[in-house]
C-alpha cells in the first residue's frame, strides 16, 4: 500500500523543483539576457515551475472537483517539453534546424498545442477515480487513443533531443565542451526515466503516485547547476557563444554551399539586404546578389581564396550600397564545402563620402571664381587710385572716391561670402527632421503680419546640416520680393517614382519666365545673403534638386525633390 507518508515526500519533490527550476531559470538568464539559448532555457524553466505548482496543488485537493481545477490549469504542461527541446536546437545549433526552421517549430509546438487544448477541454487523457487508502487521484486513460498519441510522442520527442544533445557531444572540439554536453544528456535521460515510470511504468502495475517527473527535474537542476559552476555552461565562450553572437551582429552573414544554396543566415541578412522577413534557407545567392556581382565574387575567391569591399546594390533595396566580404569554407577533411558571405550596408557612408566629394569640388570652382572676381575689383580699385594720386586737386576725385568705396565694399562681401560658403559640406550629411529644419527657418526670418503655413507629414530627409538655410534663404526671398505677400505655404508629399516632392510657394508677384535659372546664379540679384546659388550647392550634395516653375504674376513656388534614398517617413 502506498503510504500518505511517501505521497508527501514526493509532493515535496514537486514544490522543490519549482523552487530550483524558477532560480535556475533566473540565474542563467541573469547571466546573458540577450542570448536566445539563455532566453529559452529561462521560459523552459518558468514553464516547469508551473507545471511543478500545479502538480503540488493537485495533491493538496481533496475533492474531485479541487483535483479538476488544478488538473485543467496544468494542461500546458506540454509546453515545458517544447520550450526544453527548442533550447536544445538552439544550444546545439542543429543543422535541421538551421535549415528547416519554421518546419521544426511546427513540429515542436503544433503537437504540444494541441495536447493542452485536449487536456484542457476534454477528459480523454486523464480522469479522476477514489482509490481506498489514497483519496481521490487522477489515472491516464490507457486505452484512449489520444492518451496513446500524447504518451508516444512525448517519449520520442524527448528521445530525440537525447539523440541531439548525444549527437552534440560526440562531435564537441573541446573538452570543456564535451563535459557540458555529456551533463545535460545526463540530466534529459533523468527526466526520461522518471517521466517513463510515472506516466507508463507504474501506472501499468496499478501504481498510482504524485508524478515522479519532478524528482527527474530536481536531479536535473543538480546536473544543469554542476555544468554552469564547473564547465562554464552559459558562459560566453567561443565555444558557446558564437551562435548567439552571429545572430545578433549588425552584418549580414551568409553561409552557402558551393553551388550557391545558402544553408544559413543571420537575423540581419533580411534588413541589411532589404529582403522581406522570410527565411532564406534553401534559396540560391543568385536571388539576393546581381548577376556581375556574384561572378565578380566567384571569381575573386576562386583566385585569391577571398574577396573584400566589393560594392553592390542588392536586388532587394536598389536604393541601398553594400559591401562585401567572402571566403571558402573548408570541412574537417581540407576540400572546399562552401562560401561564408559578410555583408555590410555601407549607404551613409556612400552618402557621406560623395557628398564632401561634391562639397571639395564647389569649393574650389568657388576658389577660382571669387579669385578672379577679386583681381578684377582689386585692378578697378588700384586704377581709380591711380587717378586720384595723378590730380589730387581734379573736380572728379569725390566720384572716384565714391567708386573705391563700393569697391571695396563689394570686395568686403565676396570675403564674407567665401566664409560662409565654405561651411557647404564641412560635415557629413544627417538625418534631418522636416518639420524641425522648417521650424528653425522661421524662427530665424522675421516675418510678422505673413503666415507660414505647413503641410506635410513626419518626414526625416538626408542632407547636408546647412539645409535649414535653403528654406530660411527661400523665405527671405519670399519676403524682400513678394510685394503684396500674403502667406507662404510648405507641402511634401511622396510621388510615384518614391521621390519626395517639396513645395514651398507663396502668392506675391512671381518671378519673371526669363529669370527662373538666373536666380540660381552666383552674383544674380541684391541683398540676397547665402543666395539660391548655395542653396541649390547645399541640396545638390546629397543629390537634392531645386527648380523654381511658379506663374509669373502669380506668386513664386519652388519645387525640392528628394530621391527615394535620401528620404524616409518618421513614426
Amino acid at each position: 500500500m502506498i503510504t500518505d507518508s511517501l505521497i508527501a515526500i514526493i509532493t515535496i519533490f514537486c514544490l522543490a523543483s519549482a523552487f530550483l527550476a524558477y532560480g535556475l531559470g533566473v540565474a542563467v538568464y541573469s547571466r546573458n539576457p540577450k542570448s536566445a539559448t539563455n532566453r529559452l532555457f529561462l521560459l523552459a524553466m518558468l514553464a516547469g515551475c508551473y507545471w511543478a505548482f500545479a502538480e503540488f496543488m493537485i495533491w493538496q485537493a481533496t475533492t474531485p472537483e479541487g483535483i479538476r481545477f488544478w488538473l485543467k490549469v496544468s494542461s500546458f504542461w506540454p509546453f515545458v517539453i517544447a520550450f526544453i527541446i527548442h533550447f536544445v536546437l538552439v544550444l546545439t545549433d542543429h543543422r535541421v534546424y538551421r535549415i528547416h526552421r519554421l518546419a521544426s517549430l511546427a513540429v515542436i509546438y503544433l503537437p504540444a498545442m494541441a495536447v493542452a487544448a485536449t487536456l484542457l477541454l476534454t477528459d480523454w487523457i486523464y480522469t479522476i477515480i477514489y482509490l481506498p487508502g489514497t483519496g481521490f487521484v487522477y489515472l491516464p486513460v490507457r486505452e484512449s487513443t489520444a492518451y496513446q498519441a500524447e504518451a508516444l510522442y512525448n517519449l520520442l520527442i524527448m528521445l530525440f533531443a537525447t539523440a541531439v544533445i548525444v549527437s552534440y557531444w560526440m562531435r564537441a572540439e573541446t573538452p570543456k565542451v564535451r563535459m557540458q554536453a555529456r551533463l545535460i544528456c545526463c540530466a534529459f535521460l533523468t527526466v526520461i526515466l522518471f517521466g517513463s515510470l510515472s506516466g507508463i511504468i507504474l501506472p501499468a502495475l496499478g501504481i498510482y503516485l504524485p508524478n515522479l517527473v519532478f524528482i527527474g527535474i530536481v536531479l536535473f537542476s543538480l546536473f544543469i547547476t554542476i555544468a554552469i559552476s564547473r564547465h562554464e555552461l552559459f558562459v560566453l565562450s567561443p565555444a558557446t557563444a558564437v551562435p548567439d553572437i552571429l545572430r545578433t551582429i549588425p552584418d549580414a552573414i551568409i553561409l552557402t554551399g558551393l553551388d550557391g544554396t545558402i544553408i544559413s543566415a543571420n537575423d540581419a541578412t533580411t534588413a541589411v539586404l532589404g529582403m522581406q522577413t522570410i527565411p532564406l534557407q534553401g534559396k540560391n545567392i543568385a536571388e539576393i546578389l546581381p548577376g556581375p556581382a556574384l561572378d565578380a565574387l566567384r571569381s575573386a575567391i576562386l583566385v585569391k581564396g577571398q574577396m573584400t569591399d566589393l560594392e553592390v546594390t542588392p536586388a532587394g533595396s536598389p536604393t541601398s550600397t553594400v559591401s562585401i566580404a567572402g571566403s571558402f569554407v573548408h570541412d574537417p577533411a581540407g576540400e572546399r564545402a562552401g562560401m561564408v558571405l559578410v555583408i555590410r550596408d555601407i549607404t551613409d557612408r556612400k552618402r557621406a563620402t560623395r557628398a564632401l566629394q561634391i562639397a571639395g569640388e564647389k569649393l574650389g570652382l568657388l576658389t577660382q571664381i571669387t579669385r578672379h572676381d577679386i583681381n578684377n575689383l582689386v585692378s578697378a580699385l588700384s586704377g581709380y587710385l591711380l587717378l586720384l594720386k595723378e590730380e589730387p586737386n581734379d573736380p572728379e576725385n569725390s566720384t572716384y572716391i565714391e567708386a573705391c568705396m563700393q569697391i571695396a565694399n563689394r570686395i568686403h562681401e565676396q570675403i564674407q561670402f567665401t566664409r560662409e560658403y565654405q561651411e557647404i559640406g564641412a560635415r557629413q550629411p544627417v538625418w534631418q527632421p522636416l518639420d524641425q529644419m522648417l521650424a528653425r527657418a522661421t524662427e530665424d526670418i522675421p516675418h510678422e503680419g505673413i503666415p507660414i503655413e505647413k503641410h506635410h507629414a513626419p518626414v526625416e530627409i538626408y542632407s547636408d546640416p546647412m539645409m535649414v538655410k535653403v528654406f530660411y534663404n527661400i523665405f527671405e526671398n519670399a519676403l524682400r520680393h513678394g510685394e503684396r505677400l500674403t502667406r507662404i505655404t510648405i507641402s511634401a508629399a511622396e510621388r510615384a517614382d518614391g521621390t519626395l516632392e517639396i513645395i514651398v510657394e507663396d502668392d506675391g508677384v512671381g518671378i519673371p519666365s526669363a529669370e527662373k535659372e538666373s536666380i540660381f546664379r552666383y552674383g544674380y540679384g541684391e541683398n540676397t545673403g547665402l543666395g539660391l546659388a548655395i542653396s541649390r550647392d547645399i541640396l545638390a550634395l546629397t543629390g537634392i534638386t531645386i527648380s523654381e516653375t511658379g506663374r509669373p504674376g502669380t506668386g513664386a513656388r519652388f519645387e525640392i525633390v528628394v530621391p527615394p534614398s535620401t528620404w524616409r517617413q518618421i513614426a
